[in-house]
C-alpha cells in the first residue's frame, strides 16, 4: 500500500504554462452543460468560427496572396456541429452549427447539385470503417471481438493449411489475428491488395528503375475492377505481413475488408442487408447508399470518373465506399454519443484508445483516431476522429464525449485531405474551450454555494463548495460536528497546504421522480509548480490511483453526493457520504 506522502506526490499535476499544475481524474471536470447554445460562450465561439471559416474560403481565392488550404474556386464542403441534448431545437435535426460553401466550380457544374446542403451526398471514404464498426457491434456484438477470424473467414485456416511451413516474415500468421484486431489496425495485414498497386496503374516501368512482371504477379484486378473475394483472398493471403499482430498500428483497408466477411459469417446476412436493417432504417439515413447513387443527389467534381464518384468499390465497400451527406454523417455521431444503438457500456468500452502511435497526442482505437488536445485548464481532451478520403472526396466524423458534442466534415474537389484536417483543427480549438467555459459557468450556477445541516450529535456542520480557476468544484469550508474536516484530511494525507477539488464520475440516478442522485469524488492533494518535475514519471498524474483510498465503515471519505431537483435543475443538497449526512442548500 502506498503511503500518504506519495499519495501526495502523486497529486500533483497539469497545465502547461500554468504557476499551478492540478491533477484531475482522467474525464470531465464538470458536468457537461446542457443547451449549450444558450451559453454566451456558444455565441463568441460562433462568431470566431464563422470568421475563421470566411479568411479560409477568402484566402482560397485565386486572387489572393495568402496561402490557403482551399482552393475557393473547385472546391466545396458541409460542416456541423451538433449535441446529443439539443432535441427539439428549431432547426428540427439536433444541429448547434453549420456551414455550407458551394465553389464556383459546383455551381456551374453540368452534373450534380448546384448548390450544396445537409442534404448533398459525398464519398466518406475510410469514414465507412466507423460505420461498419458500428455495425459489428450492433448486430454481431463484443463477444466475437476476440475471436480468431479463422473462426469465420475459411478462406484464411485455408491459407495456414497451405503455407510452405512456419514462415512469419513472407506470410501473415492468420491463427493469430483477432477481429479486434483487425477493427484497430493491429492485424498486421498491409494496407490493400490490388487497389493502389503500380502494377496495375502502369503496366510497364521497366524505365522507372522496376523489372518487368510476370502476368501472375501483376494483380488481376483493383483498378479496373473491384476484386472478387475470390481473387481478395489469393491476393492477400500471398501478401507479406508487415509486423506480428498487435505489435504496431498499420494502418489497413484489407484488414476491415476481412472483418465485414467475419460480419457476414456471424449473423448470416449480406453486409448491405445489415446496413439496411440496422443502420439505415433505423436511423433515418436517407442520403446514404451502399451503391453508386443517382447524380442528381451529389456532388461531382469535374466528372464522375476522375472524381470517384461512379467507382465502384466493390467488397471493399465496407472499408471505404460508402455515400453520405452531412445530415446522415451528424446522425450516426449523434447516435453513438446519445448510445442510440449501442448500450452505454459498450459505447464506454469503444471510446477509449486501444493503442498509441510514435505521437503522444495521438492514438488508435477501432477504428478511432484519437487526438490528445491541451484543454485551458490544461488537462486533456481526447477528440475520437474518423477520417476519410476517396479521390476527389473527404470527410470527418468528430466526437467528444466529454461534453457530449461532435462535429462533421465532408468536401469534394481537389486538396480535400489538407482542407479537412486544417478544418478539424479550426473547429477544435474553437469548440473545445468554448464548452469548457460553459460547463465551468453552469456548475459555478448550479454547485456553488453553502450547504447546512446537524450532525449526528445535533452540531453545526456544514460545507462551503466555490470555483476558482483550477479544475472542479473547490472545497473551502467542511465542517462535521463542528469539526474541521479540511484539518481532519491534512492530517490524513500529510499535507499541510490540502486542497480538495469534487470531480464527477458519471454515475447517476433519477429517484422518486423529482429528483436527479449525481456522484462526485474528492481529489485530495495540492497544486504544486512545474519546476517540481523531473521527468515523465514523476511530472505524471497518478490521483486515479488514490481515489477512494480513505474509508469510514466502507464508505470513501472522497464520496460526495448531489440532489437536483429534476424540475427546476437546480441541487437541493450535498451528501459527504462517509460522514452520513445530508446538508441542505442555502
Amino acid at each position: 500500500m502506498k503511503n500518504a506522502l506519495l499519495a501526495l506526490l502523486g497529486l500533483m499535476a497539469t497545465a502547461k504554462g500554468q504557476a499551478n499544475r492540478y491533477s484531475p481524474l482522467l474525464g470531465p471536470v464538470f458536468p457537461h452543460a446542457a443547451n449549450f447554445s444558450s451559453n454566451n460562450a456558444f455565441h463568441d465561439m460562433t462568431m470566431n468560427l464563422t470568421t475563421t471559416l470566411e479568411d479560409i474560403i477568402l484566402a482560397g481565392n485565386s486572387t489572393s496572396t495568402s496561402r490557403s488550404v482551399i482552393n475557393s474556386e473547385d472546391t466545396s464542403f458541409a460542416l456541423q456541429i451538433f449535441s446529443s441534448d439539443t432535441i427539439g431545437m428549431d432547426n428540427g435535426n439536433n444541429t448547434l452549427f453549420q456551414w455550407f460553401y458551394t465553389s464556383p466550380a459546383t455551381q456551374n457544374s453540368s452534373s450534380g447539385v448546384k448548390e450544396v446542403d445537409e442534404n448533398t451526398v459525398f464519398r466518406i471514404g475510410s469514414g465507412s470503417k466507423l460505420w461498419t464498426v458500428l455495425l459489428f457491434l450492433v448486430t454481431a456484438g463484443e463477444a466475437h471481438l476476440h475471436d480468431p477470424v479463422t473462426k469465420w473467414v475459411p478462406e484464411l485456416q485455408a491459407a495456414i493449411n497451405a503455407a510452405p511451413g512456419d514462415d512469419s516474415v513472407d506470410y501473415v500468421s492468420w491463427e493469430d489475428v483477432t477481429i479486434q484486431e483487425l477493427a484497430s489496425h493491429l492485424s498486421g495485414v498491409g494496407r490493400d491488395y490490388a487497389f493502389s498497386d503500380l502494377a496495375t496503374m502502369d503496366p510497364d516501368l521497366t524505365g522507372e528503375g522496376f523489372p518487368s512482371l510476370s502476368k501472375n504477379e501483376t494483380p488481376p484486378c483493383g483498378v479496373t475492377a473491384p476484386c472478387t473475394r475470390a481473387q481478395f483472398f489469393d491476393g492477400i493471403t500471398n501478401t507479406h505481413p508487415i509486423a506480428p499482430t498487435s505489435y504496431t498500428p498499420i494502418y489497413s483497408n484489407a484488414a476491415i475488408q476481412i472483418l465485414s466477411y467475419a460480419l457476414e459469417a456471424i449473423t448470416n446476412e449480406t453486409y448491405d442487408a445489415l446496413l439496411e436493417e440496422y443502420l439505415f432504417e433505423p436511423l433515418g439515413l436517407n442520403s446514404s447508399y451502399y451503391t453508386v447513387p443517382a447524380d442528381n443527389v451529389g456532388i461531382i467534381p469535374r466528372n464522375a470518373s476522375t472524381s470517384l464518384w461512379n467507382l465502384s468499390a466493390g467488397d471493399e465497400t465496407p472499408a471505404g465506399g460508402l455515400y453520405a451527406s452531412i445530415k446522415d454523417l451528424s446522425t450516426v455521431g449523434r447516435a453513438i454519443l446519445n448510445n442510440a444503438l449501442l448500450s452505454p457500456a459498450t459505447t464506454r468500452r469503444w471510446l477509449k484508445p486501444i493503442t498509441h502511435t510514435a505521437s503522444p497526442s495521438y492514438s488508435v482505437g477501432a477504428p478511432w483516431e484519437i487526438y490528445s488536445f491541451e484543454n485551458v485548464d490544461g488537462r486533456t481532451v481526447d477528440l475520437y476522429t474518423k477520417s476519410g478520403d476517396l479521390g476527389a472526396y473527404s470527410s470527418m466524423t468528430a466526437l467528444l464525449p466529454d461534453y457530449n458534442i461532435g462535429f462533421t466534415i465532408l468536401a469534394a474537389g481537389p486538396g480535400t485531405t489538407e482542407l479537412v484536417a486544417a478544418l478539424t483543427d479550426a473547429v477544435a480549438q474553437s469548440l473545445i474551450p468554448a464548452l469548457e467555459l460553459a460547463a465551468r459557468e453552469k456548475a459555478r450556477q448550479i454547485y456553488t454555494g453553502v450547504y447546512s445541516g446537524q450532525g449526528t450529535d445535533k452540531k453545526n456542520s456544514s460545507l462551503v463548495i466555490s470555483m476558482d480557476n483550477g479544475p472542479g468544484l473547490k472545497v473551502t469550508q467542511w465542517v462535521s460536528d463542528s469539526q474541521d474536516m479540511l484539518q481532519v484530511a491534512e492530517a490524513l494525507t500529510g499535507s499541510d497546504s490540502l486542497e480538495v477539488r469534487l470531480y464527477p464520475t458519471a454515475l447517476q440516478q433519477k429517484r422518486d421522480g423529482s429528483c436527479l442522485m449525481q456522484s462526485f469524488r474528492a481529489v485530495f492533494g495540492s497544486p504544486t509548480t512545474s519546476n517540481k518535475f523531473i521527468g515523465p514519471v514523476t511530472g505524471s498524474s497518478i490521483s486515479w490511483e488514490f481515489v477512494d483510498s480513505y474509508k469510514y465503515g466502507n464508505v470513501g471519505v472522497d464520496e460526495f453526493l448531489f440532489e437536483l431537483d429534476t424540475g427546476t435543475g437546480k441541487v437541493v443538497s450535498v451528501s459527504p457520504r462517509a460522514l452520513r449526512q445530508t446538508l441542505q442548500k442555502a
